[in-house]
């Protein structure tokens, strides 16, 4: 009986059919922990679900141990049910540890994380190969620097008009200063708004993450591979993705690099790394990265560990045009590691609402996890909960 059952599995793994999935979900550099993640899923997978053909039902959330939070997604596509156990990898405790909560802090140390990136190279290769990334690297100095000037002339020219009106030296100075603050304040609450302060979050930790890795977080990755082996033993599945999103797939490769070394043959061929949105070479372009590097190294050489590399190149904050480990200097393209797809978010929405989700860059980059107003090929949900194993489209 159990070699039957044994045999049926084996057939629909390679009818590429699934029936019991895991996915181990590792956010991007977010203090928002689990709670907002599984609302996020269950709210957005709802929306989908009129496109995909299928039904998708999300369970409440519980906490499976101390860096994992879990809930159950059940999904019915034409009769053929799936069952996906979907696993929040934490880290956003240490994301919380490692984020500056003073604005001017954050911006002394982010001007000095800069002069790094330039002094070691890494923002010149930026410059000249990769325009996306590089211009979305420049944005948050530039609002900074055109706040500063704006609010600087206007304390001058309101200075300047309470001086023409004949208004007294100290009030001309109150005025010019209070005019000047205003718009400086107004500006700031906008740049919260645009993202400027959460980029500088993320370029300040990924550079101070090249030049000394944070002791801290590669802890947590080796708790996280142990956690992974050991589910992966007690609780076997047809399929196992880990998803990396944002600067999360710089801690799903090097996560994914240590499975690569743990998991037994059958268990690699079941497993897939699923990047979206990277910006893996932020890291891998600091000379001084190594060890993440060997981890790439490890995942080109792993070759029965699939790995799927999903951009838009719309999203200027990842990388989409180019191979995260060609830019790292090892040889990727001719070992076709990773697979490459195209996000194509222009096609998900109508280009009126296209071009108002494009003016914020931190919402077009979260699309990858969210639903479309148009049917597209990319869907998210039926990628984590739907009834076959991954393939690119």
């Amino acid at each position: 009986m159990m070699d039957t059952m044994v045999q049926e599995e084996a057939a629909q793994v390679v009818a590429g059919q699934v029936k019991h999935r895991k996915v181990y979900y590792v956010s991007g550099f977010d203090p928002r922990g689990a709670a907002y993640y599984h609302r996020l899923y269950r709210e957005e997978s709802a929306k989908q679900a009129v496109h995909h053909g299928g039904v998708v039902t999300v369970s409440a959330r519980a906490r499976l141990a101390e860096h994992v939070s879990a809930w159950n997604v059940d999904g019915e596509w034409g009769g053929h049910a799936v069952s996906t156990h979907y696993q929040f990898l934490h880290w956003d405790d240490l994301v919380r540890r490692h984020w500056e909560p003073s604005l001017a802090r954050l911006v002394v140390s982010s001007l000095a994380s800069y002069g790094r990136y330039i002094v070691c190279g890494a923002f010149g290769r930026l410059s000249k190969s990769f325009r996306g990334p590089f211009y979305s690297a420049l944005y948050p100095l530039m609002y900074l620097l055109l706040l500063l000037m704006l609010a600087v002339g206007c304390g001058v020219g309101v200075k300047a008009m309470l001086g023409a009106a004949g208004a007294s030296a100290w009030v001309v100075r109150a005025g010019g200063m209070a005019a000047g603050a205003a718009l400086f304040g107004g500006g700031m609450a906008l740049a919260n708004r645009l993202a400027v302060f959460w980029l500088l979050q993320i370029y300040r930790f990924v550079q101070g993450w090249g030049e000394r890795e944070p002791e801290d977080v590669i802890a947590r990755i080796d708790a996280l591979a142990d956690w992974v082996r050991q589910d992966l033993d007690n609780s076997p599945c047809d399929e196992a993705l880990v998803v990396g999103h944002s600067v999360g797939s710089i801690v799903a490769v090097s996560l994914a690099a240590r499975l690569a070394q743990v998991l037994t043959p059958a268990q690699r061929r079941r497993v897939t790394l699923v990047t979206l949105g990277q910006c893996i070479p932020l890291l891998s372009l600091i000379p001084s990265a190594k060890g993440f590097r060997r981890d790439l190294q490890r995942l080109a050489d792993a070759r029965d560990l699939q790995w799927l590399d999903m951009n838009a190149r719309a999203d200027s904050l990842c990388f989409s045009q180019a191979n995260p480990l060609d830019i790292s200097g090892i040889a990727g393209a001719k070992v076709a590691r990773p697979v490459a797809q195209v996000v194509r978010p222009f096609r998900m929405f109508s280009q009126q609402e296209f071009l108002r989700i494009k003016r914020s860059k931190q919402r077009l980059h979260f699309q990858y996890l969210m639903a479309s107003a148009l049917p597209n090929e990319y869907d998210y949900f039926r990628l984590t909960a739907g009834p076959r194993r991954v393939q690119p489209f």
